[in-house]
């Protein structure tokens, strides 16, 4: 019946690394300037540091040594108004459930200040190979914040509810990627090429409030005496994924790419799950303790899976004396969400207690219902001033990650469309690159009848017999995701390269 205290800490606690092209579920932003300015359309192209994810067989056409460093600066406004709601825990002095409105809250923490990429790419004297080493950061966003309130009554302090407290409070997530590329190519025909990444998670962190209640009937949708507040902390040292690429040039004019990631792997994060009271309920009896065969403990596995991804392109390029105008490019990419059904929790016989009593933690599973996404990206070059100046342009379309029944403040997961702009500047041996992207998910709204995400109750005996349930509800808990939902994000991205030959 209790067993599923630690269900609270993990409904999507992450933002898990992976191929840089994907948009939706964890993922937001697209890796390297160039790639940024097209749109991500670049899987053909790919002829800068960031190939090691788009395609890596295209560093076999990077002539000599290429040094890149880069950053991306994003802003990311995400807003959430939770549906008016009776309050069935508090009935007013007639006995009537008042219907509760609550407050717009937005991100408070939507500036993203670094997400740096470094790499070198060498063919090292060799006339058909080429090798690859960087670092970057998985692009998406980092971080999330919105208030809390501390409601004492049915009329919160100054007038404000936060309605997202149940889904989430904050989250943070430290992604990175170390990864080592080889790519070979059969004169100007053919290429392949392969990625070995190194995926860490040095920090992760996510909080949220629960009900602590534990009593027949309970139904506190806007706010209980027993809230509890939750904070998950843990990292992943290791690990590995993969990235396939090729391309075809059957003429000089038409290049075709293939790229994908290919190892369905998973993140596994060693965490730590805290809890302090935060309702006035509690008394003198303290909080949730945790602890495992008698000795203090508090220390669980999250599991999130990783989607495969799949990319075909085709380029087309205008020569003019075998050297290049302009280009443009039509990726269309294949992510399979639908791996993430759930997020696990691994429990390993914690046990939780409050004042006398112990409580087995068992392993937790909480759905997701993603689903795959299909995008389609256009953009391309235009060489204004050859060998001096260059502008890009692109656009892009993918569809929605998580059905509007599992919509949810941690990850915007409606269909999303953006627009991009780019240059290049060329002095020398430099390239100077800057882009600018703008991504755009629609607003969603979602009515109490079609929400399918639930208050936490872990001590509430409904689960296990739904004769004791509250009557006014219509699951097995309030559900806490109706509502409007908005999100956008801007993001500039700057790069320098360096050309030699050795």
């Amino acid at each position: 019946m209790k067993s599923r205290l630690a269900i609270l800490a993990l409904a999507g606690t992450t933002m898990p690394a992976g191929a840089a092209w994907a948009d939706g579920g964890y993922y937001s932003g697209t890796l390297g300037a160039k790639a940024t300015g097209r749109g991500g359309a670049f899987a053909a192209k790919a002829d800068d540091l960031s190939a090691v994810s788009f395609n890596p067989a295209g560093l076999a056409n990077i002539e000599d040594t290429l040094i890149e460093v880069g950053n991306q600066v994003s802003y990311n406004a995400y807003s959430y108004t939770r549906a008016p709601t009776y309050d069935y825990g508090h009935p007013d002095g007639t006995g009537a459930f008042p219907l509760v409105a609550f407050d717009k809250v937005s991100n408070s923490k939507p500036w993203q200040a670094l997400v740096p990429m470094l790499g070198v790419a060498s063919r090292l004297g060799l006339r058909d190979w080429a090798f690859a080493l960087a670092f970057a950061p998985q692009p998406g966003i980092s971080q999330l914040a919105f208030p809390l309130f501390p409601l004492t009554s049915a009329i919160a302090e100054n007038g404000k509810r936060d309605g997202q407290r149940y889904m989430m409070i904050d989250r943070e997530a430290m992604i990175l990627k170390y990864v080592a590329s080889a790519a070979w190519k059969y004169g100007e025909i053919f290429g392949v090429g392969a990625s070995a990444e190194w995926i860490h998670v040095p920090r992760l962190k996510y909080s949220l409030m629960i009900d602590g209640s534990a009593f027949a009937d309970v139904a506190n949708p806007v706010w209980s005496d027993y809230d509890m507040l939750v904070r998950l902390e843990g990292s992943s040292p290791f690990t590995f994924n993969a990235t396939l690429g090729a391309w075809y040039r059957p003429v000089p004019s038409l290049v075709f790419g293939l790229s994908a990631q290919v190892v369905p792997t998973s993140i596994v994060a060693d965490s730590t799950l805290n809890l302090t009271a935060f309702g006035g309920g509690f008394g003198s009896e303290g909080v949730y303790l945790t602890g495992r065969t008698g000795a203090p403990a508090n220390d669980v596995t999250l599991t999130l899976p990783l989607p495969l991804l799949a990319r075909v392109a085709v380029r087309y390029r205008n020569l003019v004396n075998n050297r290049e105008r302009f280009d443009v490019e039509l990726d269309v990419e294949y992510v399979t969400w639908s791996r993430v059904k759930d997020f696990t929790i691994e429990t390993n016989g914690l046990q939780a207690n409050y004042g006398p009593t112990t409580i087995d933690i068992e392993p937790i599973h909480i759905a997701k219902q993603w689903r795959d996404t299909i995008a389609v990206r256009l953009g391309g070059d235009c060489a204004v001033l050859p060998g001096a100046l260059t502008l890009r342009a692109g656009g892009y379309y993918e569809s929605a990650v998580a059905d509007p029944a599992y919509a949810h403040v941690d990850f915007p997961g409606a269909a999303q469309y953006g627009g991009a702009l780019g240059a290049s500047l060329f002095v020398r041996r430099f390239e100077l690159v800057a882009a600018y992207m703008f991504k755009l998910q629609p607003s969603v709204s979602v009515s109490e009848g079609q929400a399918r995400v639930y208050q936490q109750v872990p001590g509430s005996p409904c689960a296990e017999d739904p004769t004791l349930c509250n009557p006014n509800l219509t699951g097995p808990a309030p559900v806490v995701n109706a509502g409007a939902y908005s999100a956008s994000s801007h993001f500039l991205s700057l790069s320098v390269l360096y050309r030699f030959g050795l």
